[in-house]
């Protein structure tokens, strides 16, 4: 009789088992990928560079949601908002850990709503300007700006161009009106149609204007002279010691993302930078890093208080 139970029971557990249906392996859909800035831009460009092949090393779709405006606010209060699950995510940059200083009643919390993934990349810029500004040397420009009223271009407040730029105008003691865009991509048209007449952009974006002669190429912002440039002085070399700006490109999610699903995430992302891929990335003066979500999590604990020490010294605001 006891075997009979045992064996009824045994039975029922294994019944009960086939009803259940396994986990499901994540992903089982499409990722979103929200990119902060309008099409075009650097960002952006990167992030369609990448995303063909993390989708293949995951099994899915891997779909660009661009979501302009806000110096990238605006999509970070869709990324932060978003359920947890680790199938919307946010390529981010500079403007991420910027725009807590520069704008004021941010509807996310920049350390506590987003967890880290990966540092993708980063790449410094390049200081252009329309054919119409009679100057042809970074020290003419400056000359030029301390007697006329230039409007420059920005991705919109808090971005790598627009701290850049306003890091450049405390240093030089010149005065230039920031003109916001939802994303390089917009900022570039206006810029070529002499809408503004300066901007400090991306290699990737720029130089092919500059060789179709539409563009100046006046300096980098890196510390130190780009192989892609080697003829092209810095900022730095140029007068202005010390001077430095580049913008990373990293991937967040909402914070709540069950820690094996993140970490599948962050693997693919890092090995989404193949050699293959790694070339088209340097090829287009980007620096392909491959860090993971440790790595970025530094970087933002520490931009967030340097950025903030910048915008207080220039006295730099969101217009």
């Amino acid at each position: 009789m006891k075997m009979l139970r045992l064996a009824a029971t045994l039975l029922t557990g294994a019944l009960i088992a086939g009803a259940t249906p396994a986990r499901a392996e994540f992903p089982e859909g499409p990722i979103r990928l929200i990119v902060p800035f309008a099409p075009g831009g650097t960002t952006d460009v990167v992030a369609r560079r990448i995303a063909p092949k993390v989708g293949e090393l995951l099994g899915q779709s891997v779909i660009i949601d661009n979501r302009g405006g806000g110096g990238g606010s605006i999509a970070a209060q869709a990324t932060a908002t978003a359920e947890p699950d680790g199938y919307t995510l946010m390529m981010t940059t500079t403007s991420h850990t910027a725009n807590p200083s520069v704008q004021m009643n941010l509807p996310y919390d920049t350390l506590k709503d987003f967890v880290s993934v990966a540092l993708v990349a980063d790449q410094p810029g390049v200081i252009v300007v329309h054919p119409s500004v009679p100057v042809n040397s970074f020290k003419e420009l400056m000359e030029y700006a301390k007697t006329h009223k230039l409007t420059y271009a920005t991705a919109g407040p808090g971005t790598f161009p627009h701290l850049g730029i306003e890091l450049l105008k405390s240093r030089a003691g010149v005065d230039m009106s920031a003109i916001p865009y939802k994303g390089a991509g917009p900022a570039m048209t206006d810029l070529l149609a002499g809408h503004v007449k300066l901007k400090l952009d991306a290699y990737i974006t720029a130089y092919s204007h500059v060789k179709a002669g539409k563009l100046k190429l006046l300096a980098v912002s890196s510390p130190e002279r780009i192989p892609q440039l080697p003829d092209t002085p810095t900022v730095a070399e140029l007068g202005y010691p010390g001077y430095e700006v580049s913008f990373w490109m990293g991937i967040v999610g909402p914070t709540g993302i069950p820690e094996p699903v993140r970490a599948k995430l962050e693997k693919a992302f890092t090995d989404a930078l193949t050699p293959e891929i790694r070339a088209v990335l340097e090829k287009d003066g980007v620096r392909p890093i491959g860090g993971s979500g440790k790595d970025l999590d530094a970087l933002i604990q520490r931009e967030i208080p340097q950025w903030a020490k910048l915008v207080k010294d220039a006295n730099i605001t969101a217009n």
